[in-house]
Order: structure tokens, then C-alpha cells, then sequence
């Protein structure tokens, strides 16, 4: 339990001594081969100082023995597979976790070498590694995080390294294990790593937190735990504060309040471009994700919320800056939705979108919906939800909905009263609309999809 200098002093001059010939093959072209001599050069190096100095009984520990030769076939007590109940979960675990391990570095040096990573070829080479090394009384084999980061910083840049290493790693067992018995476990130590430290990407870190703070804290909380905890650990830490932001963000999807830019017929989010017009007696969203049922709640508040807002105008245009809002109510009749960016919608969200309009047609507010895509409009035609809304109220832009309701509030002002839509007979709406900012009109336009 008491700190030992020896080994820490022998660990220390590997790893500058490792650092400084990595850092020679970077910096100059000529001696590029030292970097990937130099794993080599120091086990040379400590192995002679080992039988030199006596540094086994000088406290510093060293590998010892290792039994010599190659492993025998196993393939004969493969079955029956005794204990198969116990063993099932453990496998699993083992299988998932390390894939996550070979994945997790593979992307990291893909990145760092600038190619292309199949994770299913990975996943298929593990496989077939996991299945050979079974045949001879094999670990269960994945892509080491250290050996990876040593076999990287050696300068491999092929799969055949790997092959190389194998043969040599076959010679050392058959005649060279005597020799590598007197590596010092510091060295061994060392040269992990120096290797890890190449993969250290603090670059990264440094942008995660000028951009987005919380991708940092992901990338924290998963160096920290690989760090003191181990890759499994870590990478189970991580994966889970993964799922859990993917949760919160699928749960709490971005939705915006949308308004005219002046002298155009796009409508964008009013936060965004805060002179965005919006009219009296509309209320334009849009919705950015798709609709279930971990969502349906807070999309539900959100557009109630922007009733609110839009309930509250000041000369008949809102501007977009809740701060300068006068509160004044105004009627709203019609609530515009505007669902491109929905791909998918589930019972759950029919069932609430449907009780949604039921609420606003007490209170005599129209719900109209803008571009559902195929599948979204399928869904809301099999569960009668479009019937219930009105194909009328059911627009192909959001341009189109908005001209639609413009005029029937024009029809409502012209009788002198605002009914209700549905009172009004859901007639089809023949009308003459202008396009952009030009004089090109569309005659007869049915607002309709």
C-alpha cells in the first residue's frame, strides 16, 4: 500500500522516453520508423537492465513465468454446454459490452485516420474472432481500448498489422517466453499508456464546451468513469446518460410560434425573426419532431401556451418578444399547425390531437392542420380524426391555411358576427390568392390536400 519510487521512476523515463520518439517521427520525416521502434527498443532496454541490475530483487516487480507453447483444441467439450441457464446472461453482458468497447474505439481511430467505420463488418469480425479463439481456450476477444491505442501509436495502419503481431506473438510462445519473462510490469505500464495518451482528443473537449455544454458533460461523465471506473464501466455510464438525453430531447421536442416575414409568404418562428406578423384571430405553430405518446403532453402545453400569447396582441400584428407583448385579449379562431416536420404519429397523439379539437370546437376555435406527410395522413384518415377535423381545414402550406382562414374571418365580419366554422357549413373555399410578392395569381385555389 506504500508508494514505491522504483517502479514509478522506471514507469516515468519509459513514458517520456516513448513520448519524445513518438513526438521525432511526427516532427521529422526521415526518422519516422522511431516511433513505431520505439515499444521495442524500450522492453530491449528494460529487459537488459532487468538481468544487469537485478531489478526483480531490487523491488521492481517483473512479469514472470509464461507457459510456453500454443493452446490445445477445445472444441471437444463444447457440448453439451453445462449450466447454459447461468451462463446465457453472462454472455450477453460480455458480448454487448464489448462490442461497445471495440465500437468505441474503432470510431475514435477512424476519426483521428480519416475513414469510413462499418459497424457491422466490426461487429462480424468479432464474431468470427470470438468463434476461432473458442476453438483453443480463448478470452473472449474484442478491440482492446490499450492495445488498440498501442498498436495505433506503433504506426500501424492496416489490418495486417494485426496478422503480424499474431505470428510474432506465436514465435514468442513457441521460443521466446524465457525472454519476456523479465519485462518490468512498469514497462508493460508504460507503454499502455503512452498509447492511450494519443487518443486523449482534449481538441474535442474544447469545442464540446464552446458549442454545447451538455455534450461536454457527457463527454466528461465518460472519460471520468473510464478513467477511475474502467472501459466497461465507463462505456455503460456513458451509454446510459446517452439514452437518458435522447429520452429528455424525444420527450420535450423544440416547437415554434410562427409568423409572416413582411413582403413574403414564409412563415418562420417569431422568436427567430421577431418583426414576423401575425394575424388577429390566428395562431400559427409548428411542430418539429414526431408525435407519441412520451410527447403528446408538452406539445399539448406548448400550443396552449401560444393561444395564450397570440390571445394577447397589440395593433392587431403580435411581435415576437414576449417582454413587449401589451396584454389586450382578442378571440382566437383558428389554431394553424403546421406538421412537415412530423414523420410519425402514434394512438396516443391521435387520441389527444382529437381531444384537443373537441375542446376548441366548444369554444368555438377551428383546428387546422398543414402538410401531414403520407403515413401521418393515412393515420388521421383510418382513426377519423381528418373527419372530425374537416378535409376543408386539412392544408397542403401553410400559406394556403392561412388565406383560407383570412377569408373565412372575412365572411364571419361580413354577417357581423364570428361563428363558429363548422356552423358556416365547411363550404369549399374558391378563392384568388396572391403568390410571393408578385402579381401571379391562382384562380379557384381549393384549399385542401
Amino acid at each position: 500500500d506504500q508508494f514505491n519510487y522504483k517502479p514509478f521512476i522506471l514507469g516515468m523515463s519509459n513514458i517520456i522516453a516513448l513520448v519524445v520518439m513518438k513526438n521525432i517521427g511526427k516532427t521529422y520525416p526521415k526518422f519516422k520508423s522511431v516511433r513505431a521502434l520505439g515499444p521495442l527498443l524500450v522492453s530491449s532496454l528494460s529487459i537488459l537492465a532487468t538481468f544487469i541490475f537485478d531489478l526483480e530483487n531490487n523491488g521492481i516487480n517483473i512479469i514472470g513465468t509464461i507457459p510456453s507453447g500454443l493452446p490445445s483444441l477445445s472444441t471437444d467439450i463444447w457440448f453439451p454446454v453445462i449450466e447454459f441457464n447461468k451462463l446465457i446472461s453472462v454472455v450477453i453482458s460480455v458480448a454487448i459490452v464489448g462490442f461497445m468497447e471495440s465500437i468505441a474505439i474503432a470510431k475514435q481511430l477512424a476519426t483521428k485516420h480519416h475513414y469510413e467505420l462499418d459497424s457491422s463488418q466490426e461487429l462480424i469480425g468479432l464474431g468470427m474472432a470470438n468463434i476461432l479463439g473458442a476453438m483453443f481456450f480463448s478470452y473472449p476477444v474484442t478491440g482492446s481500448f490499450s492495445r488498440s491505442a498501442v498498436n495505433d501509436s506503433s504506426g500501424a495502419e492496416s489490418g495486417i498489422s494485426g496478422m503480424i503481431t499474431a505470428t510474432l506473438v506465436m514465435i514468442v510462445l513457441l521460443f521466446l517466453t524465457s525472454v519476456f519473462e523479465y519485462i518490468p510490469s512498469a514497462t508493460l505500464a508504460a507503454i499502455v499508456i503512452s498509447g492511450v495518451l494519443g487518443l486523449l482528443d482534449h481538441a474535442e473537449a474544447i469545442f464540446l464546451w464552446k458549442v454545447h455544454k451538455l455534450d461536454f458533460s457527457v463527454w466528461m461523465i465518460s472519460f471520468l468513469g473510464t478513467m477511475f471506473l474502467g472501459v466497461e464501466v465507463g462505456l455503460l455510464i456513458a451509454v446510459g446518460v446517452s439514452i437518458l438525453l435522447v429520452m429528455y430531447e424525444s420527450a420535450y421536442p423544440h416547437t415554434a410560434m410562427l409568423g409572416r416575414l413582411p413582403g413574403t409568404t414564409v412563415y418562420r418562428n417569431v422568436k427567430q425573426y421577431p418583426k414576423a406578423e401575425m394575424y388577429e384571430g390566428i395562431m400559427l405553430c409548428r411542430i418539429d419532431a414526431p408525435i407519441y405518446f412520451a410527447n403528446t403532453q408538452h406539445i399539448r402545453e406548448k400550443i396552449s401556451k401560444y393561444e395564450r400569447m397570440a390571445a394577447q396582441r397589440n395593433d392587431g400584428l403580435l411581435n415576437a418578444e414576449a417582454n413587449s407583448i401589451v396584454p389586450q385579449k382578442q378571440q382566437i379562431n383558428f389554431i394553424i399547425v403546421d406538421m412537415s416536420p412530423v414523420s410519425h404519429i402514434d394512438s396516443s397523439a391521435i387520441h389527444v390531437l382529437g381531444d384537443m379539437n373537441d375542446s376548441y370546437k366548444k369554444n368555438k376555435v377551428q383546428l387546422c392542420l398543414c402538410n401531414p406527410s403520407t403515413d401521418v395522413m393515412a393515420k388521421l384518415v383510418v382513426s377519423g380524426l381528418a373527419k372530425a377535423i374537416g378535409e376543408d381545414y386539412i392544408f397542403v402550406c401553410m400559406h394556403d391555411a392561412v388565406n383560407g382562414c383570412l377569408i373565412e374571418l372575412g365572411k364571419m365580419e361580413e354577417e357581423g358576427s364570428l361563428k363558429t366554422l363548422d356552423e358556416a357549413g365547411h363550404e369549399k373555399l374558391q378563392v384568388m390568392m396572391e403568390v410571393g410578392s408578385g402579381d401571379e395569381t391562382v384562380e379557384g385555389k381549393e384549399h385542401k390536400l
